[in-house]
């Protein structure tokens, strides 16, 4: 934590000014916010597509994926959005039970409606192969059926959870996820 501190508020950084992590840098180059690395880690390994309209619809995805998992992280934290789940517990309940019932069905139809609307046989939410949208909905789905398991079990999906699943069994994904390096899912919220 001490090196973030530095890189992002302390001057550490002489690139390109960040807001928060996470970042990355590459050389002087310096770039923040999520969605705005997945895109360009998304260029940068082959993982967009070609045209400029399925490009642009994967960074529609990525900004949905970003509002999903901000309402999901604020349901947790209705008293205190900076503050600990753990202090917030009672308060959240409600919350919580609301967006699990209202808000998660909509994503999932709205992941469910992306893969039935993609003309190509293979799966992917956008275009004929892998794309850096696949992997973000992965992660969100996989966070809400940590954190929201019982809404989450409820939920009609049967194209999106299979995406899931597909996603994360492809050989490197599963090889992390199966390694030491793949962190325990945190109890504090979408994280």
């Amino acid at each position: 934590m001490p090196a973030v501190i530095d890189f992002c508020w302390k001057g550490g950084n002489t690139g390109f000014p960040v807001r928060a992590p996470p970042a990355i840098r590459r050389g002087d180059f310096v770039l923040s916010n999520t969605p705005v690395i997945m895109a360009y880690l998304g260029r940068q390994f082959g993982m967009m597509p070609g045209s400029l309209e399925d490009t642009t619809h994967v960074e529609q995805v990525l900004a949905v994926v970003t509002d999903a998992v901000a309402e999901g992280r604020l349901a947790f934290h209705p008293k205190d959005f900076y503050a600990t789940h753990k202090i917030q517990v009672e308060e959240s309940k409600p919350y919580i039970k609301q967006y699990g019932e209202n808000r998660l069905p909509k994503y999932m139809r709205y992941w469910e409606a992306l893969l039935d609307r993609n003309p190509d046989p293979q799966g992917f939410l956008i275009g004929s192969s892998i794309a850096v949208a696949d992997l973000a909905v992965y992660h969100y789905m996989t966070a809400a059926e940590q954190h929201y398991k019982q809404y989450y079990d409820a939920i009609e999906a049967p194209r999106a959870k299979e995406h899931q699943m597909r996603i994360a069994s492809r050989p490197r994904i599963q090889a992390y996820l199966n390694s030491n390096r793949c962190q325990p899912w945190d109890t504090d919220s979408m994280m």
